[in-house]
This record gives structure tokens, C-alpha cells and sequence, in this order.
């Protein structure tokens, strides 16, 4: 009783809180990427209507040497590349940037042009059937319980025998194999070569980085690691599939809810870190106080490196270009790349 007063008082403070779960994150992002091999990462936006989407241009690609301004001919649908990272370095690119072999490339797209994105690359590959996981932790639990409500047929890979016995009763119906996955023969002997995705979970970068490069050796077709920090550009250019991060997916949710609690009027409705931190990709109410409403988007300037992406008009959600008009009670989706201004509000975009 003697806190109730107090209690009282933090709660008026702070009238919302946020409760996050890494490892719950972290499994439902790798779910995601496994629904669309080939995908490196996903972030939807619009109700789940337009998505960006990080893919790598390969030495077979499609996209190697292919000017952006030639890019809707080959994947044959509305797309628009918001970001390029290049040797490290993010780009906000233009319809003469040629994209070369290694580059990162983050596609905005339709949710439904997806599996027509994948397919005109070579990248759409068949359903995933039966994943392996290595590493018997918390975020394997979360995503296997996910994964087989689905279908898909679960493999755990755990060196602790403890945890392998507590595993088999809280899912009966994977198959854990207890064994030290740096031993070459155990990873051969449960047919990594004849999996549809590798997931390296274990809770050492190290190991799973060498089990994601054995893997991909062994042409496994989607391979997934975790890492605790995966902001290096020496990772990037790894061939470690996708890359999760528990870390930086919890802090991509606080800063979105810390954005909204900074000012709640006109403050952005999501926001997304993409280009190993160097982009951000925000999600927009267009209110009365919104400039700019009723013009088309080549009728006036923005700030460097600002991009407006999409703009859903009720349930229709358009890819944007000069042509578009936003209105409000629309959603418009802004990329700033490199910018050293936080935005804060859709009119902080303008110049």
C-alpha cells in the first residue's frame, strides 16, 4: 500500500510499456525468411502490403551490371531499389547506379509481386520441407513450435544431453539428435547436404559461422545464422545466407516505441533499420498537417538521400514514383539513407 501512490504516479508517466522478447523475435523473423528462400532479410510495412526486401547480387545473377533504370524489365513487376550497399558503404541510388557483383540491394516491393520478384531472378526455389537446427536454445524452441504448425519436419542438432531430454518432452515431434555439431561426421551423418534450410543457432558466433560456411560448401539452399553483432562489413561479405540478430531486432522495437513516446502526434507508426544500420526505413500517417498533400511527388523536393517508397491509399498500396500523390489518411513509406538528420515526422522529409 505504501507504493500504491507511487505506482499510480509512473503509470500516468508512463502510460504504455513494452515488453520484448528476443528469443520470440528472433524465431519469428527466421520463420519469415523461411517462407521466401532467397530473401536475406524482410521488413513489412502497410499491414503487412509492401515490403523491402534485401537480396545479394551473386557472380550468376541476373543483376550483375544491370542499370536500375533496366531492373522492372527483368524482374517483370513494380519494384524500387531504396538502398545499395556497396564495399561497406550505403548508397541511395538513381536510375544510372549499375549494380555490381557483392552488392546488398534492399527492394521495395508489393507483398504479392514476391514470389514474381523471386521467380524472374532464378531465386524461387521449392517449399521448405525439413529444416536442421543447430544449437538446442530458446529461440530453436520458439521456432520449431512455429515451424511445425506449418508442416515443416524439425531436426535439432544439441551437444548438452540434459537439454536434448527436456527437449524431446516439450516437442515430441521433432527429431533432437544429440551430438557436438563441429564434428564433421555427425553434420554429414543427419544429411545436412539433403536439408531444405541450415539454422545456426548455437550461442557462439564462431561455431555458427563455421556450420553456415560448411553448409553453404555443402549447397544446402537456405542457410540462416544467428550472430550477436552483425554489423561488420567483413560478415557481409561471408556467405552466411541470412544474418539474425536478436540484439539488433530488440533494439529496432525499442526505438520505434521510444520514437512514438517522443511525440505521438504525427510520429512515425514503425521504423526499421535496414544497410547494417546506415538506412532507416519509417512508416508514416499523412495527417492535416502534412505538407505537400494533393502533388505529385516530382512537383517538389525532398532532403538528401530521402526516398518516399510507397503510399497505400486505403487497402491499395502503389510503389511510388513522380507520378504519385499521397493524401490524408494515407501510409507513405520514407528510406533515408546516410542522412545525419532524424526524422522525426513526414514533414521533416521535405526541403
Amino acid at each position: 500500500p505504501e507504493y500504491t501512490e507511487q505506482i499510480m504516479t509512473m503509470r500516468q508517466t508512463f502510460p504504455l510499456s513494452l515488453t520484448v522478447n528476443p528469443e520470440k523475435l528472433a524465431a519469428m523473423e527466421i520463420e519469415r525468411l523461411l517462407k521466401f528462400p532467397g530473401f536475406l532479410r524482410r521488413e513489412s510495412f502497410a499491414k503487412g502490403r509492401a515490403e523491402i526486401v534485401e537480396l545479394r547480387v551473386d557472380s550468376g545473377s541476373k543483376l550483375c551490371n544491370v542499370r536500375l533504370m533496366d531492373l522492372r524489365s527483368i524482374v517483370k513487376c513494380q519494384v524500387l531499389v531504396c538502398a545499395v550497399l556497396r564495399d561497406g558503404n550505403a548508397f541511395a541510388p538513381k536510375g544510372d547506379f549499375v549494380l555490381r557483383e557483392g552488392d546488398r540491394i534492399f527492394v521495395t516491393a508489393l507483398s504479392q509481386n514476391l514470389t514474381t520478384l523471386l521467380k524472374n531472378l532464378g531465386l524461387l526455389t521449392r517449399r521448405v520441407r525439413n529444416v536442421t537446427i543447430c544449437g538446442g536454445g530458446r529461440i530453436s524452441y520458439y521456432l520449431t513450435k512455429r515451424l511445425q504448425k506449418s508442416g515443416v519436419s524439425v531436426k535439432i542438432l544439441e551437444k548438452d544431453y540434459e537439454r536434448c531430454r527436456e527437449l524431446c518432452e516439450l516437442l515430441p515431434d521433432a527429431d533432437i539428435i544429440h551430438g557436438n555439431i563441429r564434428e564433421q561426421d555427425l553434420l554429414e551423418s543427419e544429411g545436412i547436404s539433403k536439408t531444405d534450410a541450415l539454422v545456426s543457432l548455437t550461442g557462439s558466433d564462431e561455431l555458427n559461422t563455421i556450420v553456415s560456411l560448411y553448409g553453404v560448401s555443402r549447397n544446402v539452399p537456405q542457410v540462416i545464422t544467428k550472430l550477436r553483432y552483425a554489423g561488420s562489413s567483413v560478415l557481409g561479405n561471408l556467405s552466411l545466407g541470412s544474418i539474425i540478430c536478436p540484439r539488433e531486432l530488440v533494439c529496432s522495437n525499442i526505438v520505434r516505441y521510444v520514437r512514438a513516446m517522443e511525440n505521438q502526434t504525427g510520429a512515425a507508426i514503425s521504423v526499421h533499420t535496414i544497410a547494417d544500420g546506415q538506412a532507416e526505413a519509417m512508416e508514416f500517417l499523412v495527417d492535416e498537417h502534412t505538407r505537400n498533400c494533393g502533388k505529385p511527388l516530382k512537383e517538389f523536393k525532398l532532403k538528401p538521400n530521402i526516398l518516399v517508397v510507397s503510399i497505400s491509399h486505403g487497402a491499395n498500396t502503389e510503389i511510388a514514383n513522380g507520378n504519385s500523390v499521397f493524401q490524408k489518411g494515407d501510409i507513405v513509406v520514407v528510406v533515408d539513407s546516410n542522412s545525419r538528420e532524424i526524422i522525426r515526422q513526414l514533414n521533416d522529409i521535405f526541403a
